[in-house]
């Protein structure tokens, strides 16, 4: 990992977009072919650059941030937004866009210092997330989509079946939170007034 947002950004200026295919099943799948073609190395690191992460989208729909069970023990820890996986992968971030069509649209990076009110409305919805699932933990009741209240980021089941035809549960100390995987989004409302 060697590249900066900026370099990045710059590399965007080369890419030959129509040979990015169109999602299918796999949304990611577009996002790997675009790191490869701006110089990042497909990887399982926090962040894609030095300093920040790149979030490939189609407008109007949500972007998948990371998945719930890597932030479990951060949120039972009671870690701030700002030092949490969710907060460090949105702290800055370039944002690529594509049409439904797969056409590309722009780009633009957001940080703390670009736009100060996202990031406190970010950690709003963060901390009402938390709150939910620290209710369904002590509550001993299944976990469901939960929407912050400035309606930017939630949690929703993003989970595929593995070769015995079963999901992954997301168990914490013993207790099933829910019988399928969960994931932090940012919702299709951010992606469509993004660009």
């Amino acid at each position: 990992m060697t590249l900066t947002l900026n370099e990045v950004k710059a590399n965007l200026k080369k890419v030959d977009f129509e040979k990015l295919p169109k999602p299918a099943r796999n949304k990611g799948g577009r996002g790997q072919l675009l790191e490869l073609a701006l110089g990042i190395e497909n990887s399982s690191r926090l962040c894609d650059c030095v300093d920040g992460e790149l979030k490939s989208f189609t407008q109007g729909e949500s972007i998948a941030v990371t998945q719930l069970r890597h932030i479990l023990p951060q949120i039972f820890a009671n870690i701030p937004f700002y030092r949490t996986k969710v907060g460090l992968k949105t702290q800055q971030t370039l944002f690529v866009g594509f049409d439904r069509d797969n056409n590309f649209i722009g780009s633009t990076t957001i940080t703390p210092e670009s736009d100060p009110e996202h990031f406190e409305e970010l950690e709003q919805d963060f901390d009402d997330i938390c709150d939910a699932i620290l209710g369904a933990y002590y509550d001993k009741t299944e976990l469901h989509t939960v929407t912050g209240r400035n309606g930017l980021l939630q949690i929703r089941t993003k989970d595929s079946k593995d070769k015995n035809g079963n999901y992954h549960p997301i168990i914490w100390k013993g207790q099933q939170l829910s019988n399928k995987g969960f994931a932090f989004y940012l919702c299709g409302k951010f992606g469509r007034n993004l660009l």
